[in-house]
């Protein structure tokens, strides 16, 4: 009942990242349901995600989370920064719709402190602390047989 509530919580962000999906279509982008422990999110990568992340307005990344969407630039960078982006489902989980709103306020609070909007954010902190090989030895085995570059 508790993951029903948490899914539900999170459920209005999700759907800005199934928006981001839907646009992405077109250029069939792979798709995948990974899990990490208890956490589990639809996870995306290539196709338009790639050029998007690329040149996203606030700097390349390698990836993002939407609520229980993770999107990636490819298999690689997702297996790299999974755990991080699995923090912020997390995270999301735990804050809802307000998460958004919580971390720009945050960001925007590091930089009247003449510190980083991104790096000091608490909530990137708080995703930095996990390590990506905590992802990759269990999350992405299924696809490493399909995926030479994980």
């Amino acid at each position: 009942m508790l993951k029903v509530v948490k899914f539900l919580w999170a459920l209005p962000v999700t759907m800005v990242g199934l928006l981001v999906l839907l646009l992405a279509a077109p250029s069939r982008p792979r798709v995948g349901w990974l899990r990490m422990g208890s956490t589990g999110a639809l996870c995306a990568w290539g196709g338009w995600l790639d050029v998007w992340l690329q040149r996203h307005p606030l700097g390349a990344m390698y990836a993002a989370t939407l609520g229980h969407v993770v999107i990636a630039r490819d298999m690689k960078k997702l297996c790299y920064c999974a755990a991080h982006e699995f923090e912020h489902v997390r995270q999301t989980e735990r804050w809802g719709v307000f998460l958004p709103f919580l971390y720009v306020i945050n960001g925007l609070w590091q930089v009247l402190h003449k510190r980083r909007f991104y790096r000091d954010n608490w909530f990137e902190r708080a995703a930095y602390r996990y390590d990506w090989q905590r992802f990759s030895e269990r999350g992405c085995q299924k696809y490493r047989k399909h995926q030479h570059n994980c």
